[in-house]
């Protein structure tokens, strides 16, 4: 089920059920520490077709302990000095935002500190995204949210509870504007483990802007959301199907992503209104395809019209089959040749008018 309450704008592009899908090029790490890098996967996003880019700001000493152990997807002696080779400074920022301005992205970024929330507002970033394991911690959340700026929230090890308490605190730092993306913090998350039926489950409990953060090792998850009335896509990025980037497990290249762009607005498209209306295409079909009450024998004019007298034929050019309770008993103000549809002024004429043609 998609949401029922309120959208809203990131940058200038609309997020809701009855909008395109706001699709998030995930910049993150992929950049290796390359404002040059990031620059090309800007420019790649926009010709993909993205809504948005998204940037992770790293500050790795504010974000991981001198001994901390390594995630299951990276191999790292030391996680300071793992993400330190991600740290972008101010410059590189503003140097993205200006280039993703210049093609008409919207901008986000992820802020691993309370201080990169500094930075970002400063800078003019459109929207904040709080990361999956960050959902649990109120002071970054409360941060962002007294920025005014919209927040999107991935929601990826968490349970409605956590996800819950993030909202109120979201909430009680001011924020209006709030989005969550389903995730699956797997890298890439197994196929069966998707669990896409929580894209619903989150939109029915908080009535907000839901989407999918998608960890797959392809893009196969993205219409399945579609239809699940997810309002944002987000997908990370890179510039080579060869790149050896840190998420490269998880990225789709520039061609990989315009196809996904193309596919879900094919499947915003098939999924339709949900209006159950004869659509436009098959309207040359309506009467062609459908029944009218024939005459099966020559009938002249005053005959009483019985059962046998009639036949339901293509195409729908007369009476429509549920009027042959209406026909049968009326006396006939005309002759009806054989194969010769029954008409409208065969049932509304009065049983005087009949009598006087016979």
């Amino acid at each position: 089920m998609s949401f029922e309450g309120r959208g809203f704008e990131i940058g200038h592009h609309r997020i809701g059920a009855a909008e395109r899908l706001f699709v998030i090029a995930e910049i993150g790490l992929n950049h290796g520490g390359s404002v040059d890098r990031a620059l090309t996967l800007v420019d790649a996003a926009a010709a993909a077709g993205a809504s948005a880019v998204k940037l992770q700001t790293v500050d790795a000493g504010a974000l991981v302990s001198p001994n901390a152990p390594a995630p299951a997807h990276i191999e790292a002696g030391s996680m300071v000095e793992f993400f330190a080779q991600f740290e972008l400074d101010e410059a590189a920022h503003r140097a993205v935002v200006a280039r993703a301005r210049e093609h008409g992205l919207a901008v986000l970024a992820t802020p691993l500190s309370e201080a990169a929330v500094d930075l970002l507002e400063r800078i003019g970033i459109d929207a904040f995204k709080i990361a999956s394991g960050d959902l649990t911690w109120p002071g970054l959340i409360t941060r962002a949210a007294r920025t005014g700026r919209p927040l999107v929230i991935s929601t990826g090890m968490s349970d409605l509870h956590e996800v819950s308490r993030a909202m109120k605190w979201a909430r009680e730092g001011g924020a209006i504007d709030v989005a969550l993306l389903h995730a699956v913090s797997a890298y890439p998350t197994p196929s069966g483990n998707e669990n896409l039926r929580a894209i619903g489950t989150l939109a029915h409990a908080f009535d907000v802007p839901v989407g999918l953060s998608d960890h797959g090792p392809d893009g196969f998850s993205l219409p399945l959301a579609v239809a699940l009335g997810a309002c944002i896509y987000e997908r990370h990025l890179m510039l080579h199907a060869n790149d050896m980037v840190v998420d490269a497990a998880v990225s789709s290249t520039p061609t990989s992503l315009a196809a996904l762009v193309r596919a879900a607005a094919r499947t915003r498209a098939t999924l339709g209104t949900g209006k159950k209306t004869c659509a436009y295409a098959e309207r040359p079909n309506r009467i062609p395809s459908r029944r009218a009450l024939y005459a099966a024998r020559p009938l002249r004019a005053g005959h009483r019209v019985q059962r046998s007298d009639i036949i339901a034929l293509r195409p729908g050019v007369g009476l429509a089959p549920d009027r042959e309770g209406d026909l049968i008993g009326r006396r006939l103000p005309r002759d009806v040749p054989a194969g010769a549809p029954f008409l409208e002024g065969d049932v509304i004429v009065s049983y005087r008018e009949a009598a006087r043609v016979a």
